[in-house]
């Protein structure tokens, strides 16, 4: 009875039709929750829970990031994206990813809620066992290059997709940082931004353990593809004297640098459904699944209309 009482007093909330060009927000569901549970987690005792005493610190943070980049960023239309597995990099590299940290249980614990709110919510989520999350929104971010795309996620390998149109909200302590393909030229001192696959094969990534060629680091890498341009042409060109120090390590990982180049891309052409972006919200279920969730102060905002549905 509570909770058809609390649908009632949302009632005069309509849906609002979204006409033009579109404004696309899309989500590393992944990254996000885990930012939304360390930056909210304190002590695990301390943590809200629902009425099933489910934690859900992660969820309730990560849905007001969500309403909150929605409504500053009018975007139209919605989409978050979630890893299932390593997919064919796993195959290619059976070490790929291995040595990190395994995710705390009261975090792991949060993204079956997670995936169950947006259901209720209506937001369009996109998974595959073969591709990344950020293969997804590689091949979303292609298929919208007409658009305006805004993605949310503090992911490097996401950098590779940023154009005057497409562009990666990056959190800096309490600040967002806008990177499109202008603040890229500048950080990266006017390489391309697809050349940061280039960088990341050469100078390793231990986040997702590619081992990279050991004793190049960052520097380096951005030496060797300032004058090669890529992988490719470095293990075919020749060395001047200024780079003559890295030939020989680059010659005896030959092999592992071009493993790490077929593993550093995204993939832009994944099979995605762009119609199915969320453009309006489930109201009513929303409203019912944070009831549930016990978000009252959620709730109590999108009534007052300092959030909106």
């Amino acid at each position: 009875m509570g909770y058809i009482m609390q649908i009632s007093l949302f009632d005069d909330l309509e849906k609002k039709p979204t006409t033009g060009p579109k404004t696309v927000l899309l989500i590393d569901g992944n990254n996000l929750l885990n930012r939304c549970f360390y930056a909210t987690v304190k002590s695990v005792e301390r943590l809200p829970k629902d009425s099933d005493s489910r934690l859900t610190n992660g969820v309730s943070s990560f849905v007001r990031s969500l309403l909150s980049y929605r409504k500053s960023l009018e975007a139209t239309h919605i989409g978050v994206t979630f890893d299932e597995g390593r997919g064919f990099r796993a195959r290619l590299y059976p070490a790929y990813k291995d040595g990190r940290k395994e995710t705390p249980r009261e975090l792991k614990l949060q993204f079956p809620i997670l995936k169950e709110v947006l259901k209720c919510m209506g937001i369009s989520m996109f998974s595959s066992k073969e591709y990344e999350a950020d293969d997804l929104i590689g091949s979303l971010a292609t298929a919208l290059k007409e658009d305006k795309v805004y993605i949310l996620s503090n992911d490097k390998d996401l950098h590779q997709l940023v154009t005057d149109s497409t562009i990666q909200i990056v959190r800096k302590g309490s600040n967002d940082v806008m990177f499109d393909k202008n603040t890229f030229l500048e950080q990266y001192n006017g390489l391309q931004p697809e050349q940061i696959t280039d960088l990341k094969a050469i100078a390793g990534d231990s986040s997702d353990n590619i081992i990279g060629i050991p004793g190049i680091g960052d520097k380096g890498a951005y030496n060797l593809i300032d004058h090669f341009s890529s992988v490719e042409e470095m293990i075919k060109g020749d060395f001047p004297s200024s780079l003559k120090r890295y030939e020989e390590k680059v010659k005896k990982h030959e092999e592992d640098v071009l493993l790490a180049k077929k593993l550093t891309p995204l993939v832009k052409d994944v099979e995605v459904d762009i119609s199915s972006l969320t453009s309006t919200l489930d109201i009513d279920g929303t409203i019912g699944i944070f009831g549930e969730l016990s978000f009252h102060k959620l709730l109590e905002e999108i009534k007052t209309r300092k959030i909106d549905l």
